[in-house]
């Protein structure tokens, strides 16, 4: 009952979050859309490369962690992609800091957003000293059921060259002040 009741939680904050946003950059918050109180939010900037890989979800096994539960509360979309609600759920280094749970926005150099949640982070070493980027460059990685995951993108093992306006490099991550498994009760509710 619990985890059905998180659920709906979830699923209510997910569907609740309006994406469109207006920046102020002097005062580090956004102002949203039918939202009464604004959410503070953090820029990293992060190397520029186009690489996206993709990981498992199913590499997420200990089932005391957040990182489960996250996934309790996904759904897996027609091309392989976990997500909550509108959100895809990536994996990301530790330079990003945050929580699992976490609203992120990759904003990519053409000016494509794509609208994330951090569902994992990558272990420091595989990642460059700042624990911003992988080995390969790669500074998300996308959580997927491998087994529905696109054979294009698949075969490819860059998911970016998949979606258009998705092969640009990722300017940086804006990371917000919104927790899909803790604000409004999240999990324990």
């Amino acid at each position: 009952m619990k985890k059905i009741m998180a659920a709906i939680i979830v699923l209510t904050l997910c569907l609740s979050f309006n994406h469109n946003v207006f920046a102020e950059e002097e005062t580090l918050t956004i102002e949203v859309v039918h939202d009464s109180a604004p959410i503070p939010f953090k820029d990293i900037y992060v190397t520029l490369n186009n690489f996206k890989s993709y990981m498992s979800y199913k590499a997420i096994s200990d089932i005391d962690s957040p990182q489960y539960l996250l996934q309790e509360l996904c759904s897996t979309d027609a091309d392989g992609f976990r997500k909550c609600a509108d959100r895809y759920v990536v994996a990301v280094g530790r330079g990003v800091g945050g929580q699992i749970g976490d609203c992120i926005d990759l904003f990519l150099s053409n000016g494509q957003v794509i609208y994330c949640v951090i569902g994992d982070y990558k272990d420091n070493k595989h990642t460059d000293a700042a624990n911003f980027t992988g080995k390969n460059g790669c500074c998300s990685e996308f959580i997927v059921d491998a087994n529905l995951l696109r054979k294009d993108l698949k075969s490819n093992g860059d998911i970016g060259c998949g979606y258009h306006g998705w092969d640009s490099p990722v300017l940086f991550i804006r990371r917000y002040n919104r927790n899909y498994l803790t604000d409004n009760g999240g999990s324990e509710a």
